[in-house]
């Protein structure tokens, strides 16, 4: 009879443990509340439950087993949650690239080579130019994604992102406007700093002219998506970008094929009517959340802040860019066709380069407040499921890339010496993918932890590296393998730097837990 109670306590104990861990991890998720009394020591320590079971003999859960069920049910949790961010942010990184891209295929086959070798200084002088001002949406997110982590309350929360967001949307207005007088005056000049053929000049400013008129509107609605990105929200920013992306494809559709012909013009100005939709878009539904940031002279304390991001990163992003100047460049020296050809290769890298992005937002608005509160075990937990999404996804998208180089260079242009350089250059052009997505995600790390003096270092370093070997290449794939080179060398920095323990994210990863968080010794009631 003991043998038989015994027997019968210990499967009880067994389904309790169960119970438990299921009330724990899937309830939530269903809308089911778990007892205040369960969860009460978890939420003062801020983790996970772990409850000490010991059984013996066969089919039995030995000590340690129901550890490890927690960790890989974390592991995948983490990985879930992380999926429901990037998939829909990746969507958004995509949207402009992929709008480039129908941009050339409208430009390619209604006005030709000669088109798509206009397009190419062109979007050095927008894109590029709008890249460098890709300061304002990272220090946006990282700014902003610590404030909105910092109070109790949601209601608090948003107040302080608000509050946080109005010194960046403050600054991105007031740069917008005056990027776009300077369009207006001295885009010839640029055009002539680059050395443009006249032949292909008119086209390339008409693109210029209509894309910059509305740099205000997109430095604007770079800054409020960063804001929602921020607060954990891709999905309403991702509607709105798609939107933008339907009407600039039919404004494509009008402008460049039937009724009005305008060639390259078209394509700017259905790019430059879309980005004013989506900014107003953004704008609004910024309000309907509660989120829109008042416009104001920014206090010194919120300049001091936003300086700490936008100095480091501004020198970061201009050597960044002074290294696609040169590729460009340098291509310009082979000829007409080869520039078209780079063209439709350039875009398809920043296209399928930008999926490496959601990856580094994953980090920047994860760890700064793993970071702040020196959570080593978090912080390597994040870290890793972010590097192993990176890993596999690098893989994926450079095979993609190879394919879409190699099968896919007619839906952008009918000159077949053109196509046949594209399909030449496409191996190089995937390596490039898969190694920007791995160093991509691993600079979001690094500047989430705001190690900005390595960075700058080591991104001058690479930089001239890039240049010296950008000189001396005689094909588009050495072009593009400079580029490889320059960002494997980063990513080897960063992984010695951390590997070493030094910076901030380096120290953090080589602390050991001392002590260990735990919670109260009251028992817990049966939820059976």
């Amino acid at each position: 009879m003991y043998v038989i109670i015994n027997e019968i306590t210990m499967r009880i104990e067994r389904l309790r443990f169960f119970a438990i861990f299921a009330a724990t991890h899937f309830l939530p998720s269903y809308g089911f509340a778990i007892p205040s009394s369960t969860t009460a020591c978890f939420k003062r320590n801020k983790v996970q439950p772990k409850i000490n079971v010991l059984f013996n003999g066969n089919g039995n859960i030995e000590e340690g087993d129901e550890a490890r069920i927690e960790e890989n049910s974390n592991a995948i949790g983490s990985k879930r949650e992380m999926l429901k961010f990037a998939i829909p942010a990746l969507g958004i990184f995509l949207a402009n690239p992929l709008l480039s891209n129908i941009d050339n295929a409208f430009v390619g086959k209604t006005v030709g080579t000669a088109g798509l070798a206009a397009l190419s200084p062109a979007t050095i002088c927008t894109d590029q130019m709008l890249y460098l001002f890709s300061f304002l949406s990272r220090a946006t997110t990282g700014i902003v994604s610590r404030a909105y982590s910092s109070k109790g309350t949601e209601e608090e929360n948003l107040d302080a992102a608000r509050e946080a967001a109005s010194a960046p949307l403050t600054f991105a207005i007031f740069s917008g406007i005056l990027l776009s007088i300077f369009y207006a005056m001295f885009t010839p000049k640029l055009l002539a700093m680059l050395k443009v053929d006249p032949i292909l000049r008119p086209a390339s400013a008409s693109y210029v002219y209509w894309r910059g008129s509305v740099s205000w509107a997109a430095l604007v609605q770079s800054v409020c998506l960063s804001i929602m990105l921020a607060t954990r929200d891709a999905i309403t920013p991702l509607k709105i970008i798609s939107l933008a992306a339907v009407v600039n494809i039919f404004g494509d559709a009008l402008l460049c094929v039937y009724p009005l012909q305008w060639g390259c013009s078209g394509a700017a100005a259905a790019t430059a009517f879309a980005t004013l939709l989506s900014s107003a878009k953004m704008v609004k539904d910024l309000a309907k959340k509660k989120l829109l940031p008042k416009l104001s002279v920014p206090k010194l304390a919120d300049l001091k802040e936003l300086l700490q991001y936008v100095g480091p990163l501004f020198i970061i992003t201009i050597s960044r860019l002074i290294g696609f100047i040169s590729m460009q460049r340098r291509a310009m020296t082979f000829g007409t066709q080869h520039l078209a050809a780079y063209q439709i290769c350039t875009n398809a890298l920043i296209l399928f380069l930008l999926f490496g992005e959601p990856l580094s937002q994953l980090h920047q608005t994860n760890l700064p407040a793993l970071l702040d509160a020196k959570d080593r075990h978090s912080t390597i937990s994040t870290m890793k499921s972010v590097m192993t999404l990176a890993a596999y996804t690098s893989l994926g998208i450079g095979a993609l890339t190879f394919l879409t180089l190699t099968l896919g260079p007619g839906l952008f242009t009918s000159d077949a010496a053109v196509q046949a350089i594209v399909r030449n250059t496409s191996p190089a052009v995937s390596l490039a993918v898969i190694q920007t997505i791995l160093s991509t995600s691993l600079d979001g790390a690094m500047l989430a932890s705001r190690d900005f003096l390595f960075i700058i270092m080591v991104g001058l370093a690479t930089c001239a590296l890039q240049l010296i070997l950008a000189a001396r290449c005689n094909s588009l794939s050495a072009i593009y393998g400079s580029f490889t080179l320059r960002l494997a060398a980063y990513a080897v920095a960063v992984v010695l730097r951390v590997a070493s323990g030094r910076g901030p994210l380096g120290k953090v990863l080589a602390l050991r837990n001392k002590e260990k968080v735990q919670c109260d010794s009251s028992p817990v009631p049966n939820t059976i």
